[in-house]
């Protein structure tokens, strides 16, 4: 399973850069007022299935965030 997630690992920091480049505008109050929160949240989501299966820690948006802001 993990090279499913290895497979998305590209795309999922793609949306992640694009979302943050878009928080750092500073416009949005809220995570999901950004234009790529859904697609953002559904990666994450689909991304903490596979890594609760494998006994992996899950990944949060807000966590993510704080990385790179």
């Amino acid at each position: 399973m993990d090279h499913v997630l290895n497979a998305m690992q590209p795309h999922y920091e793609a949306v992640l850069n694009c979302f943050i480049e878009e928080q750092r505008i500073g416009k949005y109050k809220k995570f999901s007022e950004n234009p790529y929160y859904e697609e953002i949240k559904a990666l994450i989501d689909s991304m903490n299935i596979l890594r609760k299966y494998l006994g992996w820690e899950v990944i949060t948006l807000k966590r993510e965030i704080e990385i790179y802001l």
